[in-house]
């Protein structure tokens, strides 16, 4: 009797050198694995911002009843709110399922099988995710001895498959700004200059590099209501593209691409700028005294930073990373560690509200107890 073999399904051969993107421990995971319920958790592993979003976010999202329609499809009203907010006229904007989803759209756009890019560690990781995807590669140049971007280094490595220079400003993980010199310098290069501006907000700089688009074709800038806004469980983001790259990203996209509920939560948003300015203003100043009780400790050393978040390395030989962990864990903290090779011994904390940070201040002095 005859059997039917279906023909082997063979998946695509960069999926086995793709690395796993590893985000921070979910709230669900963590509670699973201490035994300490959600609802007494502290969630600073993930960059999110400990306030919710305005209150008339919230209201705008239960007030509108017609869910079942799809939402406008060009988006108009939030680009143009967006415009107004980026100084930037809305052809230059493109929006979607938070920014990841558009690092992802641009990358299949403009990679192909041996192409690369330029990444500049330790910086986020998922842009090497992403370009292992496509089949292409990352090549790496390390920053500075302080976390700068090496400008002189990246042109030399440039190669003739060379498609995008990938920055992330301030820098994920480090928190570091890369300057508008140092950009446009690298827009000389003639190659696609990526600039991931998700903290922006933050930096002292919070209008970021917007201003350019129109003046580059090669510059490209993504933005993102998940830290600044508190919209991280909605995936609203959108960037700032030259208008050739906004026909390509257009054309590629799937249509409806942002559901109605990210479409009211940012354009209430943006309509209620000063009560969201303020949260990030109170996480600044929440910032600055989170840094100064981590400095007191002799065996962390944070680095200063312009992101809702600070990157702290640990002296392992006077403090093991573990016992860190077992001190902040148990008072239900969740804090972003790594296991990549640049960034083994440190760990990265989200600036929380004021109790955090006291919490936190707690659970180090009962290590200091034992140093």
């Amino acid at each position: 009797m005859y059997t039917y073999s279906p023909r082997p399904v063979h998946v695509r051969p960069e999926l086995d050198r793709m690395a796993e993107y590893i985000p921070g421990e979910s709230q669900e995971t963590f509670s699973a694995r201490t035994g300490i319920p959600v609802d007494q958790l502290i969630k600073l592993n993930a960059n999110e911002s400990p306030y919710g979003p305005a209150p008339q976010v919230v209201a705008a999202l239960g007030n509108h009843f017609a869910y079942n329609n799809y939402p406008d499809t060009d988006s108009r009203a939030l680009k143009e709110a967006l415009a107004e907010y980026t100084g930037v006229d809305s052809r230059h904007i493109v929006v979607s399922h938070g920014s990841n989803e558009l690092i992802n759209l641009l990358w299949h756009i403009f990679l192909s099988v041996g192409d690369n890019i330029i990444c500049c560690p330790p910086t986020f990781s998922l842009y090497t995710f992403i370009t292992t995807f496509c089949g292409a590669y990352v090549l790496e140049v390390p920053r500075t001895d302080d976390y700068e971007v090496d400008v002189e280094a990246i042109i030399k490595a440039l190669t003739p498959e060379t498609k995008m220079i990938v920055l992330c400003s301030p820098n994920n993980p480090t928190g570091n700004p890369v300057s508008e010199q140092d950009i446009l310098a690298l827009l000389d290069t003639g190659r696609i200059v990526m600039v991931d501006e998700a903290y922006t907000e933050f930096s002292d700089n919070p209008g970021g590099l917007a201003h350019l688009v129109p003046q580059y074709r090669n510059l490209v800038v993504m933005r993102t209501f998940s830290k600044w806004a508190g919209l991280a469980g909605l995936r609203i983001g959108y960037g700032i593209f030259p208008e050739w790259i906004v026909s390509y990203m257009r054309r590629a996209q799937c249509p409806f691409e942002v559901n109605m509920a990210g479409h009211i939560a940012a354009i209430e948003t943006l309509k209620n700028l000063d009560y969201t300015l303020d949260k990030v203003r109170l996480l600044k100043e929440e910032r600055e005294r989170l840094f100064q009780m981590l400095a007191k400790r002799p065996y962390l050393r944070p680095l200063p930073s312009q992101g809702n978040f600070i990157l702290t390395e640990v002296d392992v030989e006077e403090v093991r990373m573990e016992r860190i962990k077992h001190a902040v864990e148990s008072r239900g903290v969740m804090l972003r560690y790594f296991n990549h090779p640049y960034l083994s011994n440190f760990v990265r904390l989200t600036v929380g509200r004021p109790e955090h940070t006291d919490l936190i201040a707690c659970a180090l002095d009962n290590i200091d107890e034992h140093v």
